[in-house]
């Protein structure tokens, strides 16, 4: 039972969009998802576990269109997802999320750890994007600053993980020689 609790708990954002139907931002799948993570839910169960949470008029969307979808093969996650919000949420409001990636870069105070977890925060409106390693690692790439990308230019990673990895080695290296030149001392002459 606590496990149903804790569930429920933390889906209650995704699950119950307001009554009145008026417009909200949708909270960030990912403490949700992480949650689901910490509960070691596979992700080939995450539908099947979400699914009896859904309320009202979301549990009616579901009902009727579930077998549609369903047609088409399994509903994994990514497609509950994408299915919800499109219902829930106005396609103005994803194109201003698709606009808002567009334009996402790293800030000289935010760092790459920070752009990374701002940069995932976006998956579920860019989900073709995200699911596309070589594009996801193109966009990665673009919003980072000239100086990271100078270091990563020779850099050819195989998967998305290592090319975080490499970015946040090159930030680590670009402040360690800033350190250093500002440091050093003049030699007398």
């Amino acid at each position: 039972m606590a496990i149903a609790t804790i569930v429920a708990a933390t889906l209650q954002g995704i699950l119950n969009p307001n009554a009145d139907n008026v417009i909200q931002p949708p909270p960030k799948p990912q403490p949700h998802e992480s949650q689901l993570h910490l509960l070691e839910v596979p992700e080939e169960l995450k539908v099947q576990v979400v699914i009896p949470f859904l309320e009202d008029k979301a549990c009616k969307w579901w009902e009727t269109i579930s077998p549609a979808i369903a047609e088409n093969g399994p509903i994994t996650w990514q497609i509950f997802k994408m299915e919800f919000l499109k219902q829930y949420y106005l396609e103005k409001f994803h194109l201003q999320k698709l606009s808002e990636f567009e334009g996402f870069k790293k800030t000289s105070d935010m760092t790459v750890i920070e752009y990374t977890s701002n940069f995932n925060d976006h998956r579920t409106y860019v989900p073709t994007i995200m699911a596309d390693e070589t594009l996801k690692k193109h966009r990665f790439r673009k919003g980072i600053n000239s100086r990271i990308q100078s270091a990563l230019a020779v850099f050819k990673p195989t998967n998305f993980a290592d090319l975080m990895g490499a970015a946040m080695s090159s930030e680590t290296d670009i402040k360690r020689k800033e350190e250093e030149s500002k440091h050093k001392q003049p030699i007398p002459g």
